[in-house]
């Protein structure tokens, strides 16, 4: 089988390149994909443990009809007309949409899945509720969802983070994803991108409460992912310039711990040195690869896509109206070179300097500062004014400008309040 083939040191990093942005899309797609995750709580905010989450799927299958997603007798996940449902590692649920063209075909598709799990839920005792972390419940009173990769990624990213177990059983956020037309015009939205996040992340700071306790932060959920695993969260070396932004992703993956392999059908547990001592080795697969990219965990993501996943759990009003913002920075070409020349004031080489602002932005929000007398808030009025701009317009028609209204209350929203 081509996926059995073990990858050699000299083609390393050219099969890298090529999964990463070997396979551009036709000029003129411009799609949304839109993965959102939320929690089960009970009426105090706990979580619900994680097996109501499990017996949650399965009923959700034979309700909706959906294919299972099993893995042994675990049912991790469905198939269902429109969207697919899974379970993240603590029994956070998260819905995933193929790619539309219109924010509002999410619309239609988010409502039909709310209408399943609120009927599903009724009487339970647990709601949906959009958070960046679980507000009462610590990740030592939730159990693992019992997937061999879980388990592994549970015992040995914490040797590398201190936080890794809080954010793999006790945060939630939502992704999107994003086409590009070409290397060049990848590497170029990936360093916006990367240079941008600590502006989205702040406008989207909604996990201040965590596992009972007033954590002092606008964004628990960021401070956790800072502190989750340095071989694979964070901004890679590179990643904020045009010129240096895949080479230096390539880089970041060389240089991870491999977690896991598959070899006959199973995950196994890899021998945790990095993927290019690995594959020195002669022990990577083709798969191998496409298995390791996917357990990074950076603010931005290329995987023949640009997945944008920085953003604390909101409820869907507000998500997808940032989801419309920051759609408008990618997909409007007027509006990606103003985003563009914006973000020129992030690119930060210094690592300690670029650290210190993400914490900056984890703790204070919008009203972290940027430089003296620039706050983050500053940036996102903005940016937010440049989407206005161009947001449905004849070749930005996935959104219009009223979708922003939600974002723009957060960024106008007075200090302490967001």
């Amino acid at each position: 089988m081509p996926g059995d083939t073990r990858v050699h040191p000299d083609e390393l990093r050219s099969r890298l390149t090529d999964l990463l942005v070997g396979s551009p899309m036709p000029k003129g797609r411009r799609m949304l994909g839109i993965e959102y995750e939320r929690f089960l709580l009970d009426a105090e905010g706990r979580s619900a443990p994680t097996a109501f989450s499990i017996d949650l799927m399965r009923r959700l299958v034979d309700r909706l009809g959906a294919k299972a997603i099993a893995e042994g007798d675990l049912v991790k996940g469905l198939i269902a007309d429109e969207f697919d449902l899974s379970l993240e590692p603590g029994g956070q649920l998260e819905v995933a949409f193929p790619p539309f063209e219109r924010l509002s075909e999410v619309d239609r598709v988010m409502a039909k899945v709310d209408a399943e799990l609120n009927a599903e839920l009724e009487g339970s005792g647990y709601n949906l509720h959009a958070f960046g972390c679980a507000p009462e419940t610590r990740p030592d009173e939730l159990e693992l969802l019992p997937r061999p990769r879980y388990g592994i990624m549970d015992r040995e990213m914490v040797r590398r983070g201190d936080l890794s177990q809080w954010m793999m059983r006790a945060t939630a956020g939502f992704q999107i994803t994003y086409d590009f037309e070409s290397a060049e015009d990848a590497a170029t939205k990936i360093a916006m991108l990367y240079r941008l996040s600590p502006v989205f992340l702040a406008t989207t700071a909604n996990s201040r409460r965590a596992g009972g306790q007033d954590t002092g932060y606008a964004s628990y959920r960021h401070h956790i992912w800072s502190r989750t695993d340095t071989d694979r969260s964070g901004v890679p070396d590179g990643c904020l310039h045009p010129s240096t932004a895949i080479s230096g992703y390539v880089e970041y993956a060389c240089k991870a711990t491999v977690l896991f392999q598959e070899r006959d059908g199973r995950i196994v547990e890899a021998e945790h040195i990095s993927l290019q001592d690995l594959v020195a080795r002669g022990d990577v697969t083709e798969a191998d690869l496409e298995l390791h990219l996917s357990s990074l965990f950076p603010h931005v993501r290329p995987r023949n896509y640009l997945e944008v996943r920085c953003f604390d759990g909101l409820p869907w009003s507000e998500a997808r109206s940032v989801i419309a913002w920051i759609s408008g920075l990618v997909y409007c070409p007027h509006a990606t070179k103003a985003a563009f020349e914006l973000s020129e004031e992030f690119a930060i080489d210094d690592p300690q300097e670029l650290l210190a602002l993400h914490e900056r932005a984890a703790k204070q929000g919008l009203d972290a500062q940027l430089r003296p007398g620039r706050t983050l808030r500053d940036v996102a009025r903005e940016l937010v004014r440049t989407s206005m701009a161009t947001l449905g317009g004849p070749s930005c028609d996935w959104a219009s400008t009223e979708d922003l209204q939600a974002v723009a209350a957060r960024v106008e929203a007075p200090v302490g309040t967001v």
